[in-house]
């Protein structure tokens, strides 16, 4: 292992993954007293020095965890001092976003090792379930593997939580895509596509099934809300920027946007056209406004007004 780790990316299950396995190596050969976790969002450039510079006790190194760090703050004293880190120190460093614009972040690609932890494409994901589920000896059909893909997300701890889930059901028998269904809520924004999707192709009643499935499983309404809110979003901003010809593979870059958001909502656009989705979108707005100035109340033990407007939105379709 590099004296210097710097561990990023969004994909914060993974990330914590490869932390788990440096810190158990580490307790492994030297124990935990010299192991030092600290916050990076509370933890001043001076403590970690401070902490990197203490001496081993009853050991030959130390290992020292800076936990979410925050590459807004400056840290020139830290950027000067990873230059000569003591050799008896390990130093990792997690974040979800790492500034490449920084001078902390090129001294770090520098003088350490930077290994990025990005969202998995929706194939590598289903690849990374296929292969977790045969590292747990659990058999699990094709096409159940594919709708527990779909309905976590792209979220690998949501995914392994399903999984373990699906394996005390099953008993060690074949997961089948009735076991998902029956145990598995899908993902928010899954619901949401699925939403969408229904009123794209004009399916009133389907429609409002998903609506009142979203209702009936105690999701937040305001998150619903917010939800469908970014969908219409990201379709408008997909129908412009496929109208500039960028490669499909590109959007998810080009947007900014999580790879399986993309590969589920590109199917949506065909049954809507911009003055569809812009006029949907200004009636979302309306009732946001509302929201906001008390002319819709909305609360969590009161969501009658908001679960009404959405109704209607749907049923203006």
């Amino acid at each position: 292992m590099n004296n210097l780790t710097l561990l990023y990316g969004e994909n914060t299950y993974l990330r914590d993954v490869a932390l788990k396995k440096y810190r158990t190596e580490f307790i492994t050969s030297e124990g935990d007293l010299n192991l030092t976790v600290l916050d990076g969002r509370e933890t001043n450039p001076e403590a970690i020095i401070a902490a990197c510079e203490a001496l081993p006790f009853l050991g030959s190194k130390r290992l020292i965890i800076i936990r979410d760090f925050n590459f807004k703050q400056t840290a020139p004293e830290l950027t000067e001092f990873i230059k000569t880190l003591p050799d008896h120190c390990q130093l990792i460093i997690t974040t979800n976003k790492a500034d490449a614009r920084t001078v902390l972040y090129k001294a770090l690609k520098k003088y350490g090792e930077l290994q990025e932890f990005k969202s998995l494409k929706p194939a590598e994901f289903r690849h990374w379930l296929a292969t977790t589920t045969r590292e747990q000896k659990l058999t699990i059909n094709p096409d159940a593997l594919a709708l527990l893909a779909t309905y976590t997300l792209g979220d690998c701890a949501a995914a392994l939580s399903e999984l373990t889930k699906l394996a005390t059901y099953t008993n060690g028998q074949t997961v089948k895509r009735a076991d998902v269904e029956a145990l598995t809520h899908p993902d928010l924004h899954t619901s949401v596509f699925a939403l969408t999707d229904a009123i794209g192709a004009r399916q009133l009643d389907n429609a409002l099934a998903h609506l009142n499935d979203l209702t009936m499983r105690g999701e937040n309404l305001i998150q619903v809300f917010f939800a469908i809110v970014s969908q219409l979003r990201t379709l408008l901003r997909l129908q412009a920027t496929i109208a500039k010809k960028i490669p499909t593979g590109q959007l998810a870059s080009e947007l900014k946007i999580h790879p399986f958001v993309i590969q589920k909502s590109i199917p949506l656009l065909h049954n809507f056209n911009t003055t569809e989705l812009q006029t949907a979108y200004r009636r979302l707005l309306k009732i946001d406004k509302a929201i906001k100035t008390g002319q819709l109340s909305y609360s969590a033990n009161n969501p009658t007004e908001l679960a009404f407007a959405l109704e209607k939105f749907v049923v203006s379709f």
